[in-house]
């Protein structure tokens, strides 16, 4: 097969766990990302499909103070987002 593929990326800060589509965004195709770092303060990024479809955007970026292993968006409201808190057993 001949021609060249394209593809869009985008770069978090640190290693990401989780990926979640915007449910209540009808007009977009968004998603938020959560880091997972150990050391550092995590990040939770709001991540739109530009109009033209040929860039990702970041629309918002969110701190955390945990690790995000999880996350969802409302169904309802773009606006609401859920990290559950995470358990460390010691």
């Amino acid at each position: 097969m001949q021609g060249t593929s394209t593809g869009i990326g985008y770069g978090l800060k640190y290693q990401a766990r989780c990926v979640a589509d915007v449910k209540a965004d009808t007009d977009h195709s968004s998603f938020i990302a959560g880091t997972l770092s150990l050391k550092e303060e995590n990040e939770v990024h709001l991540i739109r499909l530009s109009s033209g479809g040929i860039e990702l955007v970041c629309e918002g970026l969110f701190s955390h103070p945990n690790e995000i292993w999880d996350l969802s968006s409302c169904p309802f409201d773009q606006r609401i987002m859920f990290s559950p808190p995470v358990n460390h057993m010691e």
